[in-house]
């Protein structure tokens, strides 16, 4: 039986699903989604455009989310008469909490929460009630559900009656909302945060004007919501400068500071108090995603050391898979579905204590710094904050797929991941500062060792870096090698193909441009 309290299911379970709502997530790649957002609540989705980035984070804030039932459509207005028996109820004033509701022939206003107006509703739908039920009665089966609202409000029988019998026969059924994700387009002219955390009215000095990301971030904050994951979207993340949109949510992850907002006295949005000063909850998870083109902006090295990223791509075999049955994925199909996991996952998130496993403790730290080493002599070594992180991604690498400790056959796709998604990422420049890197790096990922952390191997590949001879050290040596071993497809025969795949093409594109980064190539 599988137990739904723990996340060692949780990649199989959530590919399952995703397969049943038209969507293909591989294992690995949803291994590699869960990890990154696990060790750091900052997520970067790079590559094609329409390659299934967006439709990805979508999922999943889906599948982890509560479900909910389908809201309905508010239908009240100011000024609309309700006819009951005895009275005639007209709508003094509505929002999205609740409506004023006045009683002809009387001066006195009553205020009804729009949620209990909503309960007596579902009570007379789900027994069956209609306008000749008692009052009482109604109000009885709504207290015997356990909603919670006090006497006085509770004990407005005639007007909750009516209102509720209007509501059930006029209010339009509309789409299921969480609102524990939000998908927020990237406008190109972002210049400022206020697109993200909102802005002080400018007319009204009580009001605040809030944005879809702060209302996220509202939510996330609500008491109730502590261990409900929240995912913030952003998407197309470089249509502008992220350090001129983002830059106060980036210190605030690295910092947990509180951004502010605003001074002087109180101002409200929706008729809700908004803070002076912004926390980022636990709770809150950031994906990112990015097309390159010519259109776009690069990220500086800041901000790419402070996530992970992970390319998408596509290959033959999955467009093949595709056009033998073209479906659009249905993503509301996932609703819920992983929700026992959410806790736990955040939880698991926000526990800063989490070790790597002893098992891989000592390859681990050899891998690291072969490579901080190795990047070390070219100027683009790493620091404290890559090591960490790295570390957390391989422990949840471990805990996430289900692989028992003293299982150790992981660990190589776990460093892998490690590479591509955080060492890589900030290789920018010319061919005269990265070639001779490029040449290493294709040995350190595509090259087996009898002693690989011996000083015989660190020293080799030093001396690759600094070569000049293409015929005896250039990456088509190794390539050759790993042809030998695996004529199909090279690249399956690396050490750490993901790492080996991208340091060929960047490799590749800087000989034919002169130029290369991360993301173009």
């Amino acid at each position: 039986m599988v137990d739904e309290t723990s996340t060692d299911n949780l990649i199989s379970s959530f590919c399952g699903h995703c397969l049943n709502a038209e969507l293909r997530v591989n294992f690995n790649l949803g291994l590699r989604f869960a990890a990154a957002l696990s060790s750091k609540r900052f997520l970067i989705l790079t590559g094609l455009a329409g390659s299934g980035k967006t439709n990805l984070a979508l999922a999943f804030a889906h599948w982890i989310s509560p479900r909910v039932s389908h809201s309905r459509k508010c239908p009240f207005v100011e000024g609309l008469e309700i006819h009951a028996a005895r009275s005639i109820y007209t709508i003094v004033d509505v929002d999205k909490y609740g409506v004023v509701v006045g009683q002809s022939g009387e001066r006195t206003k009553t205020i009804l929460p729009l949620d209990l107006i909503r309960a007596w509703a579902k009570s007379i739908a789900d027994n069956s009630f209609d306008e000749t039920t008692k009052s009482q009665d109604i109000q009885a089966a709504v207290v015997r559900k356990g909603i919670e609202w006090s006497r006085q409000i509770n004990s407005f029988h005639s007007p909750l009656k009516a209102l509720a019998l209007y509501y059930q026969s006029n209010a339009d059924v509309g789409e299921a909302d969480s609102g524990c994700f939000a998908l927020v387009p990237v406008g190109a002219d972002w210049t400022g945060n206020e697109n993200i955390v909102g802005y002080p009215d400018g007319l009204v000095n009580a009001n605040y004007v809030t944005k879809p990301a702060l209302e996220l971030i509202r939510h996330a904050l609500e008491p109730m919501n502590a261990l409900v994951p929240h995912f913030l979207i952003l998407d197309e993340m470089n249509l502008s400068h992220v350090e001129r949109y983002f830059a106060d949510i980036l210190s605030a992850i690295e910092s947990n500071e509180e951004i502010p907002l605003y001074r002087g006295s109180a101002r409200t949005a929706d008729g809700m108090v908004v803070p002076q000063q912004l926390r980022l909850p636990d709770n809150l998870f950031i994906i990112g995603t990015v097309n390159v083109d010519e259109t776009t902006y690069m990220f500086s090295p800041k901000v790419l050391d402070r996530a992970n990223v992970i390319e998408f791509r596509m290959e033959p075999d999955e467009l093949a898979a595709f056009l033998a049955s073209p479906r659009a994925p249905k993503l509301d199909a996932l609703d819920g579905k992983g929700a026992a996991y959410g806790k736990d996952f955040v939880e698991s998130a926000a526990d800063k204590k989490r070790e790597l496993p002893a098992s891989v403790k000592a390859d681990y730290e050899n891998e690291l710094m072969l490579f901080f080493n190795l990047l070390r002599d070219h100027n683009s070594e790493f620091g404290y904050r890559v090591g960490y992180e790295s570390a957390r991604f391989v422990h949840f690498y471990q805990k996430l797929g289900g692989y028992p400790d003293d299982n150790q056959e992981w660990f190589t796709d776990a460093m892998d991941a490690v590479i591509v998604q955080k060492f890589l990422p900030k290789l920018h420049g010319s061919r005269s500062k990265l070639e001779g890197l490029l040449w290493a790096l294709t040995w350190a990922c595509g090259a087996e060792r009898i002693d690989r952390h011996g000083k015989d191997f660190a020293a080799q590949l030093i001396e690759v870096s600094q070569a000049q001879d293409e015929v005896k050290y250039g990456p088509n040596v190794v390539w050759v090698a790993l042809a030998a071993k695996n004529p199909h497809d090279p690249t399956k025969a690396a050490r750490y193909p993901l790492s080996f795949d991208k340091i060929m093409r960047m490799w590749r594109k800087l000989v034919r441009d002169q130029f290369v980064n991360f993301a173009d190539a």
